[in-house]
C-alpha cells in the first residue's frame, strides 16, 4: 500500500463510515457487495494514482464526471478524456479497470447530500494530485446524469479552514453582485462525519466558455478588487502589511523566515491600492465569454491586499506550466506588463510601485506555502527557496529602482 492507497482509504472513512474496502474487480467480492448491498465506485486511473472515484455501474454519472473535471488543455489529456469517456459510454469501463473500491450498506454522503437537498442524486469524485489542502470535491448529479451542482468535504484542520472560509466568502459575495463576474451561490453548508461541508451550484461552464483573454482576465481581476471598495496607503502604514509581518513572525524558527522578513522591510514605502482578491485565481478557477467570466473556488478570498495580486497569481501558474525556472523567469517580463496594463491603472496602480506589488506578492504566496506546509506535499511551486527567494532578490533592486525615479 503506498501513500496514494493510504489517503484513499483515510478519505472513504470520511465520506462513508459505514465502511470502505479495496480490492480488484474479482466475482467474489461483487457477489459479497451485492449480498451487502453496497456501491462500487472505480480508482483512475488506479487506487494507486487515484485522481476521479467514480461510480462503476452508473455510466451517464461517471461520463458526466470525467468531462466536469477533465483539465483537457494538452493533447494528451484531451486523448484520455476521450478514451474514458468512450469506456464508460459503452459500459467497458469496469471490465478494463481494475481497482475497486467498496463501500458499505450505511449510511454514506450520498444519503446525506440526498437529504440536504432533498432530491435524488448520484455523485462523481475528484481527488486530484497530492497537495496540503487536497480534499474532494463531489460532482452531484441526478440519476439521468444532470448536473446539480458540487460538493467541497473537508479531511483535516487545514482543509476545514478552507470549507469553512469559502462558505463565508460565498454568503459575502451574495450579497456584493459583480458586473461581469459570475460566482456560484451557496445552496448548503453544514458538516458530515465532523466535517465541514458545503454546497454550490454548477456555474454554466462548457464549450460556450474558454480560458480568459488577457483583456477578459484583467476586467475580471478589477472587479474582484473593488468588491469591498480600493483604498490607497502607504505600505508602511498599511493594515496588509502588518498582517503580513505577524503571518512570517509567525513561521517561527523555519530557515525561510528571516530572508522573508528582511524582504519585507526593505521595500521601498510607496503608496498602494489595497483591495479584495480571490486568491488562487488560476486557469482551473475560471472560463469566460466575450462577456463574462464565471469564477469558483473562493476559498481564499481576502479583502486586504495589494491591487493586482490576482493577475500576478494566474500569470505565474500559466508560466510555469513548462517548467518552473524558466516560467519564473518568463513571469518577472510578464507580471510587470500585466500591472502596468492601461486597465488596472483603474484601481490606481501606478507604474513605480509595480516592482514592489509583485515583491509583496511573492512574499506572501511563499508564506503561505510554508503555512500549509505545501513542500511536504511536492507542489510545483512549493520549495520556495529553490526558485522564490532568488526572484524576490531581483524584484527588491527593481522595485527600490523604481520608486527612486518619478512617481
Amino acid at each position: 500500500m503506498n501513500s496514494e492507497t493510504t489517503y484513499l482509504t483515510d478519505l472513504a472513512a470520511v465520506l462513508w463510515p459505514c465502511g470502505g474496502l479495496l480490492g480488484p474487480g474479482d466475482r467474489g467480492m461483487r457477489r459479497r457487495v451485492r449480498r451487502d448491498r453496497g456501491n462500487q465506485y472505480l480508482p483512475v486511473p488506479s487506487a494507486h494514482n487515484p485522481r476521479v472515484i467514480l461510480p462503476a455501474y452508473n455510466r451517464s454519472a461517471a461520463t458526466r464526471g470525467i468531462t466536469s473535471f477533465a483539465q483537457g488543455h494538452s493533447l494528451r489529456e484531451r486523448a484520455r478524456t476521450l478514451l474514458l469517456t468512450g469506456a464508460f459510454a459503452t459500459g467497458m469501463a469496469p471490465l478494463l479497470l481494475r481497482d475497486r473500491l467498496y463501500v458499505g450498506a450505511g449510511p454514506g454522503i450520498e444519503h446525506a447530500l440526498t437529504a440536504a437537498l432533498d432530491r435524488d442524486l448520484s455523485i462523481a469524485i475528484h481527488v486530484g494530485p497530492p497537495r496540503a489542502n487536497r480534499k474532494p470535491v463531489l460532482l452531484l448529479l441526478t440519476p439521468g446524469g444532470r448536473t446539480i451542482g458540487y460538493a467541497k468535504v473537508a479531511v483535516n484542520d487545514l482543509t476545514s479552514r478552507l470549507v469553512r472560509a469559502e462558505t463565508r466568502a460565498l454568503r459575502h459575495l451574495a450579497g456584493t453582485p459583480l458586473r461581469d463576474v459570475t460566482v456560484p451561490r451557496l445552496l448548503y453548508e453544514g458538516e458530515w462525519n465532523g466535517h465541514p461541508l458545503l454546497v454550490q451550484e454548477a456555474l454554466p461552464v462548457g464549450e460556450q466558455t474558454d480560458r480568459p483573454t488577457r483583456r477578459q482576465l484583467l476586467r475580471c481581476v478589477t472587479q474582484i478588487t473593488a468588491v469591498a471598495g480600493v483604498r490607497e496607503l502607504r505600505l508602511s502604514t498599511s493594515p496588509y502589511r502588518h498582517s503580513l509581518e505577524e503571518r512570517i513572525v509567525a513561521l517561527g524558527a523555519r530557515p525561510e523566515a528571516a530572508p522573508l522578513r528582511a524582504a519585507l522591510r526593505r521595500l521601498p514605502d510607496v503608496r498602494v491600492p489595497f483591495g479584495a482578491w480571490h486568491g488562487d485565481l488560476t486557469r482551473w478557477n475560471i472560463a469566460s465569454t466575450a462577456r463574462r467570466a464565471f469564477v469558483w473556488d473562493w476559498e481564499r478570498l481576502c479583502l486586504d491586499a495589494p491591487a493586482g495580486f490576482d493577475a500576478l497569481h494566474y500569470d505565474l501558474n500559466e508560466c510555469v506550466q513548462a517548467g518552473v525556472h524558466p516560467g519564473v523567469h518568463q513571469w518577472l517580463d510578464s507580471g510587470s506588463r500585466l500591472l502596468r496594463d492601461p486597465l488596472m491603472s483603474g484601481t490606481g496602480l501606478r507604474p513605480h510601485t509595480v516592482s514592489t506589488v509583485m515583491a509583496l506578492y511573492l512574499i506572501d504566496l511563499a508564506t503561505r506555502y510554508l503555512h500549509d506546509r505545501q513542500a511536504e506535499s511536492g507542489g510545483r511551486l512549493a520549495a520556495v527557496d529553490d526558485w522564490l527567494l532568488p526572484a524576490l532578490e531581483g524584484l527588491q533592486e527593481r522595485a527600490a529602482h523604481e520608486a527612486a525615479g518619478p512617481a
